[in-house]
């Protein structure tokens, strides 16, 4: 295992390392859910609720879609799988994905934005990746989640727009089918 995908397991385990915080997911994985409805479900307080949270949004595993009300992203889960589980093929070659990945991000964060058009493709497709085809997106909720992966989320907008990942039509956003 490459130093890598050891970091990426190491925060995850460290995020979701503990009972309550696996409950959370699992309950998230459901639906979304409210600090009460969490609290009520797994009979804790509500800012123990809130300090698990936390922690598990500071790892990219959830996030806030109104005032107490949380999803998972369900992206996230997946991403730390690929990056730390996937062999390759039998050669071990790496798909110009997985390099750009590895490089630029720590499994979950953009560390750096690349300066080839090419990467940037990838990082573009990567990111379009917190979002479902055919979901309509306003432009503040797809400004929460890319701030999960990068603070400047109006670049990111941007890159997914321009390598055609998403449209965006009256401050309404959409995942397209394939990037063109």
């Amino acid at each position: 295992m490459e130093t890598h995908q050891i970091d990426t397991l190491v925060a995850f385990l460290q995020a979701a390392g503990q009972r309550e915080r696996l409950h959370i997911l699992g309950i998230l994985a459901e639906s979304t859910s409210s600090v009460p409805e969490l609290a009520r479900r797994m009979d804790l307080r509500e800012t123990a609720v809130i300090k698990h949270l936390n922690r598990l949004k500071r790892a990219a595993l959830v996030q806030e879609t109104a005032p107490y009300t949380y999803q998972l992203i369900q992206n996230a889960l997946e991403q730390m799988n690929r990056t730390v589980f996937h062999r390759g093929d039998s050669q071990n070659k790496e798909t110009l994905r997985q390099r750009v990945l590895r490089h630029y991000t720590d499994g979950s964060r953009l560390k750096i934005l690349p300066e080839n058009e090419e990467e940037l493709k990838e990082i573009a497709g990567w990111l379009s990746e917190l979002f479902e085809e055919g979901t309509p997106y306003p432009e503040k909720e797809v400004n929460e989640r890319v701030q999960q992966i990068h603070p400047d989320y109006a670049e990111m907008r941007r890159l997914m727009i321009d390598f055609g990942c998403m449209t965006r039509s009256r401050g309404i956003y959409q995942k397209v089918a394939k990037p063109q």
